[in-house]
């Protein structure tokens, strides 16, 4: 699971963005302001407050010093640090307050940075030893998480890591842009951040360093300590520990292993997960012979982690349960799937009613109940697991923790805390709109009437739904996000927004007024006094080398977007796109993802001056190795090619000529799978070329690149997926899923005739449609939600079942300030981007209602 959007929601109840912004300005420490002595530099970038001495003069990397230390401990030893900095003359940074540093040890903070609470930058090898061994001493005793990225120095809070001292990025294995170090050849290689200390092969090890490796080599030697369990799987993880399947060599039984580090894993009660296990570990006594609770074998420490050793319960999570078999996620269910499956849900609800009623009569609340914690046996029996936060029915304080979608504000209390949680978990297994309740509480209501229109369930059914939540939630679900504030549509001040409508898109006129608020409100949302992003998006937006400037997630493809809608937003956004792109020093160069697509964009939005400056950059850059359409050469040369018109610029088709014949003749296989990340992607390159050129050689290379994207492609109950490689989920979307593909091989089939290409293209073509007919569809965003899906119906001559999608377009849509709006991924915040949020929704009903935008690579393959 990706707990980035987790961390994101803390700053915001409307948008998600960057943690630190969570932060009040009474919680800085007082280091972040202190006066400085003339000629030093203070800044501020993220979380971090960096401090450089004058005529600092340091390598472009080298061995860092981290300093670990507690939320209690951190302003103390900052005060420490700044002095030692100051008469030493150190370039250093830190984390700039106290809500800082708790988020950035929490739970879903990024396991691989937690701990770092200040960063020394030792400019030479004598520098780091005289550091280490004064700081070690001035520092004796400190507690602190420890840095898993990182080798510890002696037994204090001092660790080290070898790694860039300035701020520049690469693309890894997985195609994302990451920070980089220059290799042994000096060519940019990923500054790998991982869970486990390693030194690459080719960087210097200073004697400090080695002593210290051969210092942990030889303990490591002599240490006794036995651990009889041999790990077998990763379950999951977070910043606390892992929980692991193992088998005891002892006795040859299979386990689960929940590992907790100290100091790690804070939740809102400041408690770590060592003392969250430790409440576990009494819980699990307490309950000992419930047989939904697994039984725990032992509690051992390792070193400074803790573990226990509980019963492995043979079964599935009841997410995995309900993604496979839920019908409306499926097509054309008919009435003995809901039936049966009806039957099913009900007795799940029934049976997870019962173990909370016992948990309740031994007097304790459960606390954390949501679909990755309850487990459906072989013989359908359920099982709860994961027992960290659960608490004595009278205690008056609120868990520290809880899943998003299952937690109320108004039911924090008690026993009610597990009674909403039951309530939400009957939503989940019908309509699992849960997320949408903190942004629009009325979503419960619509849920209800679309249960009961698609199961065969008795009168009032999904009212109840709906009601039981309002009553779980105190008497009435909290207000969402986008009902709290003005011009909401409870009658605030502002304009209204308009209902949604149930109408073919050929019914101009009932869309026209959609199509309106939606992009007033998107521009509703621009921040153009920011400088991070002018248009809030997805988490990615805050992700290294983005800065919310790009077409997938940033300003440009916004601002594209409602300019090719007939709605262009102010100079003033332009103005602020063309300033970030010509500051930002380290762009990436794809079209999706940087400079080739913010130049795209300001070629259509009246600034070719500024597009030509960025395509100079692009032209001495450096390109990915990535063959991609997102990020990589493919998208390079596709918009390379428009801009070459739109420049009036022939050298630029040349170069993108060129970048084709490269693509087709090494064959260089992606890192990922579809239309943006994969072969799709070349695909879509190799058939623009078909029309500019006309020759026939691009359609056969186009061919080659669909059917390598066919070979790894899935299809399961008649629909195509693709498989995602970074999380292994199976997709049926536009941007990383099977109609992406889908939408060029119609293209090719145009140009080539059906009969020209392997029987395997059509049936693709089949399993694609099918892809699109289930009504459950997580998301509403435009590469991997239902606008993408509208879009592939459209662009087939579907134009009923893009009706169908259309209108259920309903269960996502928002008010903000009397407009209409959309959440982004995860559906926990609204999103105005094109990838994820409403502006990819605004360009999929355009061209359901009045004719295509042309987005590169996607819907612009104009034939020769």
């Amino acid at each position: 699971m990706d707990d980035r959007y987790e961390r994101h929601c803390l700053a915001d109840p409307l948008f998600y963005d960057e943690p630190a912004r969570a932060e009040h300005p009474d919680d800085r420490f007082a280091a972040a302001s202190a006066p400085l002595p003339p000629g030093w530099q203070r800044g501020e970038h993220g979380p971090w407050v960096h401090v450089r001495p004058p005529h600092a003069q340091l390598p472009e990397q080298g061995w860092k010093v981290h300093v670990s230390a507690t939320p209690d401990e951190a302003e103390r030893v900052i005060d420490q640090v700044l002095a030692y900095c100051l008469e030493h003359e150190l370039t250093w940074k830190f984390l700039r307050g106290r809500a800082t540093v708790l988020m950035a040890n929490g739970k879903y903070a990024d396991r691989r940075s937690s701990g770092k609470l200040i960063t020394l930058y030792p400019e030479d090898d004598a520098r780091l030893a005289q550091v280490l061994d004064e700081l070690s001493t001035l520092l004796k005793g400190v507690p602190g998480p420890y840095v898993l990225s990182d080798l510890r120095y002696r037994e204090g809070p001092l660790y080290l890591r070898y790694g860039s001292f300035v701020e520049r990025y690469c693309t890894d294995e997985q195609g994302r842009r990451v920070p980089a170090v220059n290799g042994p050849d000096g060519e940019p290689v990923p500054d790998v951040r991982g869970t486990v200390f390693a030194v690459p092969d080719w960087a210097p090890v200073p004697e400090v360093v080695a002593a210290q490796l051969a210092a942990d080599a030889e303990r490591e030697a002599g240490t006794t300590t036995e651990f009889p369990f041999e790990v077998t799987k990763a379950l999951h993880f977070s910043n606390g520990g892992g929980v692991y399947l193992a088998t005891d060599r002892r006795n040859g039984r299979e386990v689960v292993l929940r590992e907790a580090r100290p100091h790690a894993g804070l939740d809102y009660a400041g408690r770590d997960a060592v003392q969250r296990l430790l409440s576990e570990r009494r819980v699990l006594e307490a309950l000992a012979g419930l047989d939904f609770v697994p039984a725990l074998y032992e509690h051992r420490q390792v070193w400074e982690h803790h573990y226990l050793v509980e019963e492995y319960i043979e079964g599935q999570r009841l997410e995995e349960v309900f993604t496979r078999t839920c019908p409306l996620a499926h097509p054309d269910p008919d009435e003995a799937e809901l039936a049966e499956y009806t039957t099913w849900a009900l007795d799940v609800v029934e049976q997870v009613a019962g173990m909370l009623a016992a948990l309740h009569e031994r007097g304790l609340v459960f606390g954390d109940l949501h679909p990755n914690n309850v487990l459906i046996r072989p013989d359908g029996r359920c099982a709860l697991v994961d027992f960290e936060i659960t608490f004595p029915a009278d205690d008056t304080t609120a868990p520290p923790l809880g899943a998003p979608g299952f937690v109320s504000p108004s039911a924090r209390r008690g026993t009610a805390v597990d009674a909403y949680a039951l309530a939400a978990l009957r939503l989940y297994l019908f309509l699992p709109v849960n997320n949408l309740l903190a942004l629009d509480s009325g979503k419960a209501e619509l849920a209800g009437r679309e249960i009961s229109a698609r199961y065969p369930v008795g009168p009032g059914f999904g009212a109840e739904v709906a009601e039981a939540l309002h009553r779980a939630a105190g008497g009435r679900l909290p207000r969402g996000a986008t009902e709290r504030r003005p011009g909401a549509a409870d009658g605030g001040p502002g304009p209204s927004r308009p209902a949604w409508p149930q109408a073919p898109a050929t019914d101009t006129e009932a869309w026209r007024p959609v199509l309106d608020s939606l992009a007033a409100g998107i521009l509703a949302t621009a921040t153009p006094e920011r400088t991070d992003r002018l248009f809030p998006g997805d988490v990615e937006q805050f992700a290294p080398g983005h800065n919310g400037l790009g077409l997938s997630y940033g300003a440009a493809g916004v601002l594209y977007t409602l300019r090719a809608c007939g709605r262009p937003a102010p100079a003033e956004h332009t103005d602020w796109l063309v300033a970030r792109a010509n500051t930002e020093p380290d762009l990436p160069a794809g079209l999706y993802d940087g400079l080739t697509g913010i130049a795209w964009t300001l070629a259509r939005l009246g600034a070719p001056d500024a597009a030509g400056a960025l395509v100079e950059r692009l032209l001495t850059a450096e390109l990915p190795l990535d063959p991609g359409l997102g990020s990589g050469r493919a998208g390079i040369a596709l918009g390379l090619l428009d801009l070459a018109g739109a420049l009036g610029q022939d050298r630029l088709a040349d170069r993108a000529l060129a970048l084709g014949h490269e693509l087709a003749r090494e064959e260089r296989a992606p890192l990922l799978r579809g239309l943006l990340d994969g072969w799709s992607g070349q695909a879509s390159l190799f058939l623009r070329l078909h029309g500019h050129t006309g020759e026939a050689g691009w359609l056969t290379a186009a061919e080659a690149a669909l059917g390598r994207e066919l070979d790894e492609a899935d299809i399961t109950d008649g629909m195509l997926f693709l498989v995602e490689d970074r999380y292994r989920r199976k997709l049926p979307y536009l941007a990383a899923g099977g109609v992406g593909t889908a939408g060029l091989i119609a293209e090719l089939t145009g140009r080539t005739g059906a009969d020209r290409l392997p029987d395997r293209f059509a049936e693709a073509l089949t399993a694609a449609d099918r892809a699109c007919l289930p009504d459950l569809v997580a998301a509403s965003g435009l590469f991997e939600g239902r606008a993408g899906l509208l879009l592939h119906q459209l662009r087939t001559g579907r134009r009923a079942e893009a009706d169908r999608h259309l209108r259920l377009l309903e269960w996502h849509v928002m008010d903000h300030r009397g407009h209409l709006a959309f959440p982004g991924r995860r559906s926990m915040r609204l999103s105005a981007d094109l990838a994820t949020g409403a502006a990819g929704v605004l360009a999929a009903l355009h061209e359901a209602v009045l004719g295509p935008v042309q987005l590169p690579g996607i819907t612009d393959l104009a034939r020769p």
